[in-house]
């Protein structure tokens, strides 16, 4: 009998011990121990499962698919890829709504292409593409890329390396007279060799709702949304990824309120070649300072933690009915270390899963970096 009390206590015992501990993620979907005041919001430097086990960023992470350029195996292509001194840069963009409107009844066109004056084009991502509706067009032209596209509730992207090779240098030649001792004279053919002229290469996105054109300085920090007058935009975002001495990137998911009023942001982090090399999680809201603040974490796809995040936001004020802004935020090792910055703007929703988010993101290999909003956007 005492022997069955002593092992009924200690089921007891080791069920409590097991109920009072934290078995399950860090998601900000359990906002108990998640605030607006402590350091990093309630988060802890733990592993997560992948994506979060959010079923809305493991679905629309599966949305963002890698795609096989033709392109690549045509002739001459590859001496391109391999020109020493190449610029090569990463252009991203994103059409249609930006935040979900299961309202929308009636398609988009957005049937286009974004064309490079000089160099090449290399297609590697599709974004929510739509089988048997958005389509690449063949390709025959190295420095131009097609598409047929229509969103309606949602958006569609593409996401694409572009190639610049450098400029030949410039051949000035000329005739001089030369006279020797004896008094002869001969003509010579003298060849100098000038440095090349300013490079002007332009890239053009082109579609029936909107179009634009880059210039290659833009493109070394482009991170610019447009919105158009039926709430319909696109996103751009663009790095130069040659001579880079920090890893950087982008991020692009979800910002909103859930039933309860509290406001979270989710979303894909990608690396600078376009893939999705991790998730983030956070919360942001207005702390016992009156300050607007976020707070967050980030993983690699395999759960690894990675970093806190911990920052700031401010809404626009104009006529919108629905809040958006920007948002500025500095990166945290497990060891509390400074690592990194990101950037982002948003517009937000009553639901949090239909609300919109993108931005860039860097983290720092060198000392003397001092996260202000100026060394983010110099080294992007």
């Amino acid at each position: 009998m005492i022997q069955k009390t002593l092992l009924l206590i200690s089921l007891v015992l080791l069920l409590a011990f097991v109920g009072c501990s934290k078995t399950s993620t860090d998601s900000t979907d359990e906002l108990g121990s998640l605030d607006l005041n402590s350091e990093f919001g309630g988060y802890t430097a733990t592993n997560e499962s992948f994506a979060f086990d959010d079923a809305q960023l493991i679905t629309e992470s599966s949305d963002d698919n890698e795609f096989g350029d033709p392109i690549l195996s045509s002739p001459g292509f590859d001496s391109l890829l391999e020109a020493p001194q190449a610029g090569r840069y990463h252009f991203r963009v994103v059409w249609g709504k930006l935040r979900y409107d299961s309202t929308v009844t009636s398609a988009t066109d957005w049937t286009g292409s974004l064309q490079i004056s000089r160099g090449g084009e290399v297609i590697r991502r599709l974004i929510h593409w739509e089988l048997n509706q958005d389509f690449i067009l063949p390709r025959d032209d190295r420095t131009l890329v097609e598409w047929i596209s229509y969103t309606t509730v949602h958006n569609d992207g593409i996401a694409i390396d572009l190639i610049v090779p450098p400029l030949p240098p410039i051949f000035d030649s000329s005739y001089v007279w030369e006279v020797d001792s004896l008094g002869d004279s001969t003509q010579l053919l003298v060849i100098d060799t000038l440095p090349p002229v300013a490079d002007d290469v332009e890239v053009t996105f082109t579609t029936g709702p909107y179009s634009r054109t880059f210039s290659l300085q833009e493109l070394e920090a482009l991170d610019t949304i447009v919105y158009l007058a039926d709430s319909n935009a696109v996103a751009f975002h663009a790095l130069k990824l040659d001579q880079r001495e920090c890893p950087a990137g982008f991020f692009n998911g979800f910002w909103g309120y859930d039933e309860n009023g509290q406001g979270l942001f989710r979303g894909m982090w990608i690396g600078e070649d376009g893939h999705i090399s991790g998730f983030v999680h956070g919360h942001f809201g207005e702390n016992d300072d009156g300050d607007n603040v976020i707070f967050g974490k980030y993983i690699g796809r395999d759960g690894q933690f990675e970093g806190f995040i911990k920052g700031a936001y401010r809404n626009q004020a104009d006529d919108s009915t629905m809040a958006h802004g920007q948002f500025m935020a500095e990166i945290f090792s497990s060891e509390r270390m400074q690592i990194g910055v990101l950037e982002g703007r948003y517009r937000s929703s009553d639901e949090v899963g239909k609300g919109f988010m993108q931005g860039r993101w860097k983290t720092r290999c060198r000392s003397g970096m001092d996260g202000s909003e100026d060394a983010m956007r110099d080294g992007m």
